[in-house]
């Protein structure tokens, strides 16, 4: 090869790699596994539930049961609680949620398992609405307790989720959704946290703009929001902010964007990277409205990184973070429905 043909091939090369934005990698970041796991609860498929875990096991938590497909009719919330013990590897039915949910607000702290409201309905009347019904599960007597309801106004479901100290923060949430197609979703901007030492609500400052469906977690006292949606499934956001909680009046700061718009994602957190997983608002019409896509943050460069997609695409699921990997049980296939029972890890290797 002539030299001008190098120096044209190296340019054209240079050109593509900055083609890329400055805070967003196709590769170069850290590398990762996915591994499959035993089916939810020996093959329970479910959706819209909530996740949450301990050093010993993982928790799902009420959602939408099997079998469930918009086309079906009214889809009901369940009060399936289940729990899968890492050392085992294997899924035991737990006593019953006090009532049934979908779209649950669920966090573990201290060896208790909280539900700080959600969604719940038979569906009769084709919506599914909020509830401000808290509970707390002591695992050792396994027995539910209620809790104070969130304040008059903030009850909602499909809520971020941060857990710093003995506080849970929720931040957006839906106050209610109608089932089916171009169904109402009320989304909302709330920022709420629950402190169960003292069992106290308090009021924080609100997101930038109503969310739903969207990702959350809290990383030293910072508390990260990503994505989500407003106002419906297909009004996928891809945006990244931050509250201090040192410092809350401060207000909402933004971050590099996700490079993909979601709602309805799964989130994980591995050292100094957070970890977006599928979700639904997919226009490509193969997709049945459902990414496959694994996208992770470097919370200390303000970068995105693309790494290899999901081994089964699914949206309507939480991801728990524990023992350095993320587990995602069940979620969704097809976009509003689609029950499954496929149970994943997935670790990162800075």
């Amino acid at each position: 090869m002539k030299l001008s043909q190098v120096l044209s091939t190296i340019s054209l090369l240079a050109g593509r790699a900055t083609s890329f934005p400055a805070n967003i990698r196709s590769s170069m970041g850290p590398s990762s596994k996915w591994m499959t796991l035993p089916p939810v609860g020996g093959g329970f498929a479910i959706q819209e539930h909530g996740t949450t875990a301990t050093d010993t096991h993982l928790y799902v938590l009420g959602g939408i049961p099997p079998n469930s497909s918009l086309a079906a009719g009214p889809i009901p919330a369940t009060n399936t609680f289940m729990a899968y013990s890492f050392e085992t590897n294997s899924w035991q039915n737990l006593t019953a949620l006090p009532q049934p949910f979908n779209h649950i607000n669920a966090a573990a702290v201290n060896g208790k398992i909280y539900v700080l409201g959600g969604l719940t309905g038979d569906g009769v009347d084709g919506i599914w609405h909020s509830t401000p019904n808290s509970f707390v599960y002591d695992i050792t007597g396994e027995t539910w307790t209620p809790l104070p309801p969130l304040p008059d106004g903030q009850a909602r479901g499909s809520a971020a989720i941060g857990i710093s100290g003995s506080t849970i923060y929720l931040a957006g949430g839906m106050e209610r959704l109608q089932v089916g197609p171009g169904g109402l979703q009320s989304s909302l901007d709330i920022v709420s946290a629950y402190d169960t030492a003292t069992g106290t609500w308090t009021t924080l400052p609100s997101l930038p703009a109503p969310r739903d469906h969207v990702g959350g977690a809290i990383i030293g006292r910072t508390f990260w929001v990503v994505g989500g949606r407003d106002h419906g499934q297909t009004n996928v956001r891809n945006t990244t902010w931050t509250l201090d909680l040192d410092a809350p009046l401060e207000g909402w700061k933004a971050h590099a964007e996700m490079p993909t718009a979601r709602g309805g994602l799964a989130m994980g957190v591995v050292g100094d990277y957070i970890a977006t997983f599928g979700g639904e608002g997919n226009p490509d019409p193969a997709s049945n409205g459902v990414y496959n896509e694994t996208e992770v943050y470097n919370i200390k460069t303000d970068t995105w990184y693309r790494l290899p997609a999901m081994l089964h695409p699914r949206h309507g699921t939480m991801a728990a973070s524990v023992h350095g990997r993320i587990y995602i049980p069940g979620g969704g296939i097809v976009q509003g429905a689609g029950p499954v029972d496929t149970f994943e890890s997935f670790e990162l290797y800075p």
